[in-house]
Parts: structure tokens; sequence; C-alpha cells
């Protein structure tokens, strides 16, 4: 039964699988180093047999956009966003405490970014890329198998504060997030013959930012040392598998759980210690091609505060690169 879905299950265990800063689509005092619904697709609580597996996703956020509530909200949508990932996931065929081990790294690049304004006390700026954005590893992900067709996993992620810009205009900003991130992650999974469901969870953790980044142009002062709020992140997927084809809806939902504190001794006033929630549903649809599977979906946000609402659209291929099952030639006997 794992064998049937497996490829689906090639992006990396509670990580992102389309890398790219989530500062681009939000509120400017709230900088994150996930992706919100990225995970969508992904039976992330079943690790798949072991070998080596890759993925390249691709995606455009902010379509369409509008300002979000709130205090932090922008004053004028942004111009849309694209970028895209490549993921390794390596499950090597441990156990431990009875569960499957795995590791992962995702590595991703996004570019096409122009803010056009924000309000008060942000100033105007231009954003434009490309940038390479932080590097996600996954060093631990421990699959169980419940019974019954039900699995879960529990996962620690770290994100490190490497990115880079590579663009020759003066007037471009990295916006990638200069602080560690520390993502714990888990989630729950049901398998069947037709019925695959997801509900993956990731919490972010975040050091003191040293404002050399995003943060350092529109928070002035306040930037260094500036820590953006934790966040608990929600993705979920159902999807009916008819033949080679699946189909079904998918949701995510992002939630800032402790406030941002400002640096530089700067007050914490509601434009800079203000709290992110964004919910959005859509829809996927995949189909699976022997080496190699594909999926396609998109989100639109129907609840959003200090954040850009706006339409998601996503695309992931996944396949095997090696395993101990790969079949081996044949050898005649002398």
């Amino acid at each position: 039964m794992i064998r049937r879905w497996h490829i689906w299950s090639a992006g990396l265990a509670l990580v992102m699988s389309c890398a790219a800063g989530e500062s681009f689509a939000v509120e400017l005092g709230d900088l994150t180093n996930y992706v919100r619904g990225s995970s969508q697709g992904l039976p992330l609580g079943v690790l798949p047999p072991p070998g080596v597996y890759a993925g390249f996703s691709t995606g455009g956020t902010g379509l369409g956009s509008s300002p979000g509530k709130g205090n932090q909200s922008t004053g004028v949508a942004t111009n849309p966003v694209f970028g895209y990932g490549q993921s390794l996931l390596w499950v090597p065929g441990w156990t431990f405490l009875g569960a499957s081990y795995g590791a992962g790294l995702v590595q991703g690049e996004f570019f096409g970014l122009s803010a056009t304004s924000v309000n008060p006390p942000f100033t105007a700026s231009s954003i434009n890329g490309p940038e390479l954005v932080n590097t996600n590893f996954t060093p631990v992900s421990l699959s169980w198998a419940l019974g019954s067709g039900w699995f879960t996993a529990l996962a620690m992620t770290v994100v490190a504060p490497i990115g880079s810009q590579w663009s020759s205009k003066a007037s471009d900003i990295n916006i990638n997030p200069d602080f560690w991130t520390f993502a714990p992650g888990w989630a729950v999974t049901y398998i069947d013959a037709n019925w695959l469901f997801s509900a993956n969870f990731r919490y972010d953790i975040n050091t003191a930012s040293r404002g050399v980044t995003l943060g350092a142009p529109f928070l002035g002062a306040a930037a260094n040392g500036f820590v953006s709020g934790n966040e608990l992140f929600g993705d979920f997927t159902t999807v009916y598998k008819i033949g080679k084809w699946q189909i079904g809806p998918v949701a995510y939902f992002e939630a800032q759980t402790t406030v941002d504190k400002p640096g530089g001794g700067v007050a914490c006033t509601p434009a800079i210690c203000g709290y992110q929630s964004q919910i959005a549903v859509g829809a996927l649809i995949g189909y699976d091609f022997g080496p190699i599977a594909a999926q396609v979906w998109f989100d639109d946000t129907v609840e959003c505060q200090n954040a850009i609402c706006g339409l998601d659209v996503w695309g992931r291929l996944t396949f095997k690169i090696w395993g101990p099952d790969t079949p081996k030639p044949l050898a005649a006997k002398n």
C-alpha cells in the first residue's frame, strides 16, 4: 500500500517543498523562513521505502493580491513573486524507537518581486531579486506506522541564515530573514488503496535578527535585534486516487503565537509588533507518470490579518533517484 503512494511522499519530511522567503508576501514586521501551504499534497506522516528521493517545485504567490487587514498590512498590493526549489530525501532503512528514519535538505530561489508601498512607519522600496533563499535542513524525521492505514511522524528542521542575493541593482534588498529558525514538526497521514489524507504541522521558533536584510530598510533601528514572533503552520490534503490520477481539496493556515520584539531600544508599537494570521483553501490534481509524479494545486485566502490576501499557484515533480529495490543487471554463471 505504501509503495502505491511512495512517489507522492518524495518531498522532504516536515520541511517546505517550494523554498522561498515568506517575507515577500507578508507584513514587513513579521518575517518567516517557511512558505505556508508548500507541503500540501505530501503525506508527511509516512516515509517512503528506503532510497534517495528528489523533488522539484515551483510556484507563484500574491497573484491578484489585495492588502490584508491589520496594523502592518501593506498599503498597496505587491506584484506576484515566482520561485522554485529542489529537495533531497534520504531514507536509509534504519529504525529508531520503532520508527523509520529519514533526513533531507531543501534549497530554492525566488525572483520578480517589487514592493510598491507600505503603510507608515515603513517606506517604499524595490525588492527584485533573484535570491538564493535560506537552506532548510532536516537531520531527523521519524515515522511510525499506527496500523489500519494510519501513520504519524515527528521531525526537526533547522533553517540557516545563509541565503544570498546576486542582483546588480543597488535598490534591491536581500529579503532573506537574517536569523536562525528551529522548527519542530508533526504530521498524521492516512493511506489506503484510493484515499490519502495528511495534516502537516510546523512550529517556527526564531532567533534575533542582525538587522542586515529586509528588516533594516523597513524597520530602521528596530531591525537590529528584532525577533520575529513564533508561528504555527498547518497544511492539509485530502485526495482520491483514480488510476494514475489523484484529485481533492487542500487548505492551510498560518498563526503567529508570540508577539514580535523590536530591537535597538525601539518601543513595541502596533505597527511593529502585530500578529499575523492567514487561512486559504484550494484544490489539487496529480498524475503518476511512473518514474516521475506530478502535482499542481492552488490556494486562495479566505482570511488574512497583517498579511497579503491573494491566489497561490503551485507545481511539483517528485521521483526516486536510487533504492535497494532498483533492478540489477542479470549475471550469467560460468
